[in-house]
């Protein structure tokens, strides 16, 4: 990967965790480029890559409720940064108690909604929990589409905030037309309202997914190679919930986003009936998936665990590139406990890949895993604490 220049790489300048899992108190400032930290199992490495994650995401990629990361016996935790994009500065913080919830704070201003801090900061993680992107459900493959795209757009994140609402309420509506055994034109006449409204949104959100995704599996085809250094290529394919794959693949309008509309509101005037009987919703991107392969084989099935972990390790590589190309700036980049999963040839060829002046952090419990010479900053941990090492 090109070496990027400095206005163009996002920094973490300083980190301070209050109470946080692990962490009583901790303010920790990494070096500029490459952070190795060092130590055992339950040191409390995955813990501070979750920490910078959480400011950026607004949420842990780990757990679904605060809580989880309040420090035993607490009632509550807080996360502070300064980041340097370039020339700009900013500070963010995040306050959790038990009874109020979280709260966010940017450059020292109170911030009312979530959306307005997300993008502040941005960071990609990689953890060998990411198997159910490839071995697991729909949802997590969705929400790894969501998550990324939400962090660097804010248009997308108000349209599933908009689709979530009037899919709420259209749901709602096809259980009272079922219970109240509604004439077709009565049932028509209720739910069209609701359709036209899921339709135009949904076209959007499917729109940027498809604009995101071509650049994203480019990007990812090339990580694959370069990381397995072999023949094999991988690819990512869109799956829709109202249109066929071939018509997925084979529309590039200029309007993607009037393409995906008029696809989607024909699909649910037509599965209308169903979706009165079932009481919800049956197409629409809160239904699509997206499916990786190799060699033209999908991964879930034909992949060996190796490949599959390299697979998903070159997503998350591609996610660097295309937030960099969406935004100018290099994200962080945090790679938890990804070099043990490797066998030496490609730990290497990520090694090389990774050490490209963009700030990184990689946790392992022995530096040799590693194999990156005398290459970045190393850091052990141990018992909520951080400090520099001279360990080569």
């Amino acid at each position: 990967m090109p070496v990027r220049s400095a206005q163009d790489i996002m920094k973490l300048q300083c980190l301070t965790l209050k109470n946080y899992r692990s962490y009583e108190e901790l303010e920790f400032h990494p070096g500029e480029h490459l952070n190795v930290l060092v130590g055992q199992n339950a040191a409390g490495k995955t813990n501070l890559l979750e920490s910078i994650h959480y400011l950026a995401a607004g949420r842990s990629h780990r757990t679904h409720r605060d809580s989880d990361m309040v420090r035993w016996g607490e009632n509550g935790f807080s996360i502070s940064a300064s980041i340097r994009a370039g020339s700009v500065r900013h500070t963010i913080d995040c306050v959790y108690e038990h009874s109020r919830g979280k709260s966010f704070r940017l450059n020292g201003v109170p911030q009312k909604r979530l959306s307005d801090v997300i993008g502040t900061l941005n960071a990609v993680v990689f953890s060998p929990d990411d198997l159910y992107l490839i071995k697991g459900g729909p949802d997590g493959r969705r929400a790894l589409m969501d998550g990324e795209i939400g962090q660097i757009n804010r248009r997308y994140r108000r349209a599933l905030s908009r689709y979530g609402r009037v899919l709420s309420q259209r749901n709602d509506a096809l259980k009272r037309i079922a219970s109240a055994r509604s004439s077709r034109a009565t049932a028509e006449l209720m739910s069209a309202p609701w359709e036209e409204q899921l339709a135009d949104i949904g076209g959007i959100i499917v729109a940027v997914r498809l604009a995101m995704l071509q650049r994203w599996s480019e990007w990812a085809r090339k990580v694959y190679e370069t990381v397995v250094g072999s023949d094999e290529e991988l690819t990512i394919h869109y799956r829709c919930s109202f249109a066929k794959a071939e018509q997925v693949s084979n529309e590039r309008t200029a309007d993607m986003a009037k393409w995906a509309r008029d696809h989607l509101l024909r699909a649910l005037e037509e599965t209308r009936a169903q979706e009165i009987e079932r009481g919800h919703t049956l197409v629409g991107p809160q239904r699509d998936d997206l499916r990786v392969y190799i060699n033209g084989r999908d991964a879930r099935h034909y992949a060996s665990q190796g490949q599959q972990r390299s697979a998903i390790l070159a997503l998350r590589m591609a996610e660097v590139e295309w937030m960099r190309e969406e935004t100018g700036r290099r994200p962080l980049l945090l790679l938890d406990d990804v070099m043990s999963e490797l066998d030496a040839g490609r730990a290497s060829r990520l090694s090389a890949g990774v050490s490209d002046g963009g700030q990184t952090f990689i946790t392992c419990t022995d530096l040799s895993e590693v194999g990156l010479g005398d290459v970045g900053t190393i850091w052990g941990v141990r018992d909520g604490e951080v400090s520099r090492s001279v360990e080569r």
